[in-house]
């Protein structure tokens, strides 16, 4: 059973428009990875797997405040006047919340989209932003196998 089917078959939802994935990618200003337009496409519009689920594109599951996906990138994306070391890393998009402003973002601009953490409580204004983010995965589909077969992502990068 390929990847798509057996999330399909651990957890569902309503999919997203192929319209609503294409304004997604045009926001970002590339193309989803395959696997996570799948999901948008063929199971759910976010609203799944671990955390507080995997965000979706326009219509779907949102963060808590209420952002898609391309929306917190392009937030994430902004300036922040109040703090002059902020500057979000091209392409590296939040798509799967874990509460107090942890996501796990994929990093469009390298092959296989590698699974950064992104943690802002590691880190006071004013201070260099590199120790926010922590390598996880090798692979936007490493780290959905790993969610299938029912790994801790959360432990694996902070502890139990």
């Amino acid at each position: 059973m390929d990847l798509i089917e057996r999330i399909k078959s651990k957890e569902g939802g309503t999919p997203a428009s192929l319209d609503s994935v294409k304004l997604a990618e045009k926001e970002l200003g590339f193309p989803l990875p395959p696997e996570l337009k799948d999901i948008y496409l063929k199971v759910a519009n976010g609203g799944i797997g671990p955390g507080y689920k995997i965000l979706g594109v326009k219509g779907g599951h949102t963060s808590d405040e209420g952002d898609s996906i391309s929306e917190l990138y392009t937030i994430l994306g902004s300036s922040d006047p109040e703090d002059p070391e902020w500057q979000w890393p091209k392409g590296l998009v939040p798509f799967c919340h874990w509460g107090c402003a942890i996501y796990s973002c994929f990093d469009s601009t390298k092959e296989g989209g590698p699974v950064i953490w992104f943690d802002p409580n590691m880190r006071e204004i004013g201070e260099p932003m590199e120790q926010q983010f922590i390598q996880h995965k090798n692979s936007l589909n490493e780290w959905l196998e790993g969610w299938l077969a029912g790994n801790d992502l959360w432990a694996e990068t902070y502890g139990s």
